[in-house]
C-alpha cells in the first residue's frame, strides 16, 4: 500500500561518524549542493531514491515499493514494508528504523471493467478539498494532503516505464492519497517513525484512513428512467436532471460556483446547489461507481 515516502534521519540517531565519506561511494549520480544556510550536502541515488548526505543527517526521498519490487504496480505489504527498510539499512550500514517520515503515499491500482477515465466524472465534490480535473487524472487537494485518481497503465507509458506482463492491456485505476505536509499531526502523533509504517495498528490504521478518505467524496448520480405520468413541473425538473447528465455534473458544480456572487445570499447559493444534487432524475448510482466502491471496500481484506 506504501508508495512515495521522504524520511530524515538526524546525526543524534546515526551511529557511524564516517558516513559522510562512506555513504557517497554507495549512491550513483553524485552531486553537491549548498543551502541557503551555508550547509553542504552531498546528494546521489540508490536505485530509484534519490538520497541527501549533510552534516546535519540524511534524507531519503523515492517510492519505497519500486525500491522493494522494481516498479510501484505491485502492493506493498506491511511485511514487505519492514524488509525495504531493512533493506536500505544493510546497504547503507545505517538503521533506519528511528527515521522521521515527513511525507507519505498511501495507493493500491485496481483493474477496473472500463478504462480509469470512465468513472471520473462520478466523482463529485468532497469537503476541505478543492477539486481539480485533468486530461487524463482527477484530483482532490488540500494542504496537508491529496487525493490523486489516475490510469496507471497511460503513467507508466507516458514515463517510459516497462509494464509488468500482468497489468498489460488492462483497465487499471490508481487511487492514491498522499500525506504532503504535518503527518504526524493529521495521525495526532508526536513523529511518525519508519518502523512505525510496519507495525501492526498503525497500518490498519492508515488503510482505514485512506477508505474513509475515499467515501468523503460525494458520487455523482445517472438519470433514471422517465416517467411515463409527468406533469409539466415533472417534464421541467427531467428536462434539467437530462441537462446535467449531458454536461455532467461536476461541471454543473463549476457553473454554479461561478455564479456564487450572482445569488442574493450565500444561503441561496447553496440551496440552488443542493437543488442540483437532489434532482429527482437524478437517483441512480452509477454501475461504475459500485464497482469502485466495493473494490476500495475490499482492500481491507489487505490489512496483514
Amino acid at each position: 500500500m506504501y508508495d512515495t515516502l521522504k524520511m530524515w534521519l538526524p546525526i543524534e540517531e546515526i551511529k557511524d561518524s564516517r558516513y559522510l565519506n562512506r555513504v557517497p561511494t554507495l549512491l550513483s549520480n553524485i552531486g553537491q549542493t549548498t543551502k541557503e544556510n551555508g550547509i553542504e550536502y552531498v546528494s546521489g541515488s540508490l536505485d530509484n531514491l534519490k538520497i541527501s548526505i549533510g552534516q546535519t543527517g540524511i534524507s531519503i526521498n523515492g517510492s519505497i515499493n519500486k525500491f522493494f519490487h522494481n516498479d510501484n504496480f505491485n502492493k506493498l505489504t506491511r511485511q514487505e514494508t519492514e524488509l525495504s527498510i531493512n533493506k536500505l539499512s544493510d546497504i547503507l550500514g545505517i538503521n533506519f528504523d528511528n527515521a522521521k517520515i515527513q511525507r507519505l503515499d498511501i495507493s493500491h491500482n485496481f483493474i477496473m471493467n472500463e478504462p480509469a477515465e470512465n468513472y471520473y466524472s462520478f466523482l463529485g465534490e468532497c469537503t476541505h478539498y478543492k477539486k481539480m480535473m485533468q486530461p487524463t487524472s482527477l484530483y482532490f487537494q488540500n494542504k496537508l494532503k491529496t487525493l490523486l485518481f489516475y490510469n496507471k497503465v497511460a503513467e507508466g507509458e507516458y514515463r517510459k516505464k516497462d509494464i509488468p506482463m500482468v497489468w498489460q492491456n488492462k483497465n487499471v485505476l490508481r487511487y492514491e492519497m498522499r500525506y504532503t505536509s504535518r503527518l504526524a499531526s493529521q495521525l495526532n502523533m508526536p513523529i511518525v517513525m519508519a518502523k512505525d509504517l510496519y507495525n501492526e495498528d498503525m497500518y490498519i490504521a492508515l488503510i482505514d484512513k485512506w477508505i474513509a478518505e475515499y467515501f468523503k467524496i460525494k458520487k455523482n448520480k445517472l438519470l433514471k428512467p422517465k416517467s411515463n405520468s409527468m406533469t409539466s413541473k415533472n417534464a421541467k425538473e427531467f428536462l434539467l436532471s437530462a441537462l446535467v447528465e449531458i454536461v455532467g455534473q461536476n461541471e454543473i458544480n463549476e457553473i454554479a460556483k461561478q455564479w456564487k456572487t450572482n445569488f442574493t445570499t450565500s444561503k441561496e447559493a447553496q440551496r440552488f446547489k443542493r437543488d442540483i444534487e437532489n434532482l429527482k432524475g437524478l437517483t441512480e448510482q452509477s454501475p461504475l461507481i459500485e464497482e469502485l466502491d466495493k473494490k476500495v471496500a475490499r482492500v481491507k481484506e489487505f490489512y496483514r
